[in-house]
């Protein structure tokens, strides 16, 4: 058995007993150290890859989006971190980019398609979303619709994302 095997038989073990022994992954700050957001399902495994997944509370959209006809953009929204499922991020808050958010996730059929992902059909505020993010620079190279430019926090791109049930 090569290393990357025995790698990944090591992992494989060690999830299943963190799972059997009821431990409880750490909450995002403000979280309530309860396994799941109120109310909301995840899937057990992410539907792609990405450097960070977590749900999120859709908190502020800044200003209102372009009309999807003049060119194809990013629009930063700001979330409260409801739960980190993957990856680290220790702030409260989190902004993140979501490709031309006109559109439902399910309808882009464009260049993005294979790219951007989810069953979000529009952004309201106060909604929790399951998110598949990547930093939104090196992801990202569009225009930037970004009304929180004087917040220091760097951006994610949304490569998932999912109404939380």
């Amino acid at each position: 058995m090569d290393a990357m095997k025995k790698s990944a038989l090591v992992l494989a073990t060690f999830l299943s007993l963190l799972a059997l022994s009821g431990c409880k992954e750490k909450s995002a700050p403000g979280g309530d150290g309860s396994s799941q957001a109120a109310g909301a399902s995840v899937p057990a495994k992410p539907p792609v890859e990405g450097e960070l997944v977590m749900t999120a509370e859709l908190a502020e959209i800044s200003g209102q989006f372009p009309p999807n006809e003049l060119y194809n953009y990013a629009y930063v929204m700001k979330y409260r971190v409801t739960k980190v499922l993957q990856g680290s991020y220790a702030d409260s808050v989190i902004l993140v980019g979501h490709y031309n958010p006109r559109i439902a996730r399910e309808e882009i059929k464009d260049e993005q398609d294979a790219k951007v992902g989810g069953n979000v059909k529009s952004f309201q505020a106060g909604d929790t979303h399951y998110l598949v993010l990547n930093p939104l620079d090196g992801t990202w190279t569009g225009a930037v619709e970004d009304e929180y430019f004087k917040d220091k926090r760097p951006r994610y791109w949304a490569l998932w994302a999912d109404q939380a049930k």
